[in-house]
């Protein structure tokens, strides 16, 4: 069974069963789906209920994160299956065609990557804040306090702390590197918008969407060799991650330009909240 439909509420069942079955077999459909992973792989690929979806205003009030960029995450592979090319963002405005389809198609081919990807989107939903203490010797002990916003700040404490800090914040940086190329490329090349300038963190990957690609893949490679993503049995999906990061950025690009591109500020507004 994919790992994120374990994590679709009760409403998500409800309101999936609401959309494809009569009022009479409601009970019987979301018993089916709860039952039987395979049944419900299927009705989630009708493309009406994406539809249904992209058109709700009060989309978290219905159904839950996860089941949304589910959605989401299907209907861009549908897309790029019917398309012969990605769109690849050269400029603040500007994109061009990509023939590195049929390389994407393989790579969300794995559940394991579909479902690192939906997990991801739900993470950055909100901004979280954590403290940790470094030692500064003669046990003498710093409290910070940090955002997993902050790029620049994870990869540095990457760099200086100890396991299990070390994979956690490895782990993040690459996710953000990812999420970045993926929902707001356009922050990366040319102009930036006035929303990433408040970020003085982020404000340093402006115009270096390609050395971030390059950063996030190498933070998902160090996080693959961790011992904490060992026990944690993370490793072969961080290891795909960080040989495919170009290529699991396309959907995300696909939901940003297609799908997310009046919400996304919205869905996700740490971009315009940071200081």
């Amino acid at each position: 069974m994919r790992k994120v439909f374990s994590k679709f509420s009760p409403r998500d069942f409800q309101f999936l069963a609401d959309l494809v079955g009569e009022d009479k077999d409601k009970t019987y459909f979301i018993d089916l789906v709860t039952r039987d992973p395979d049944s419900l792989d299927l009705v989630l690929e009708e493309e009406e209920i994406f539809k249904k979806v992209i058109q709700s205003e009060d989309v978290f009030v219905r159904i839950s994160p996860y089941l949304y960029f589910e959605l989401l995450l299907r209907q861009a592979i549908r897309d790029i299956k019917r398309d012969a090319y990605t769109l690849e963002q050269v400029g603040y405005k500007t994109r061009v065609p990509v023939f590195d389809s049929r390389k994407v198609l393989e790579v969300l081919s794995q559940d394991e990557i579909r479902d690192y990807l939906v997990e991801l989107l739900v993470s950055f939903i909100r901004v979280n804040q954590f403290t940790i203490y470094l030692n500064r010797g003669r046990g003498i002990y710093f409290k910070k306090v940090l955002s997993d916003m902050d790029f620049d700040l994870l990869v540095e404490m990457s760099e200086i702390v100890d396991e299990p800090y070390r994979f956690v914040f490895l782990k993040r940086a690459g996710d953000l590197a990812l999420f970045l190329s993926g929902i707001f490329p356009e922050q990366l090349v040319g102009e930036r918008s006035h929303s990433l300038a408040k970020n003085r963190r982020l404000v340093s990957w402006t115009n270096k969407g390609e050395d971030l690609e390059k950063k996030g893949s190498e933070l998902y490679h160090k996080a693959s060799e961790s011992e904490i993503a060992k026990e944690k049995e993370l490793s072969p999906v961080l290891t795909m991650m960080a040989d495919n990061f170009t290529f699991t950025k396309k959907p995300l690009n696909v939901m940003a330009d297609r799908y997310l591109y009046l919400r996304k500020h919205d869905i996700f507004p740490f971009i315009d909240n940071q200081n």
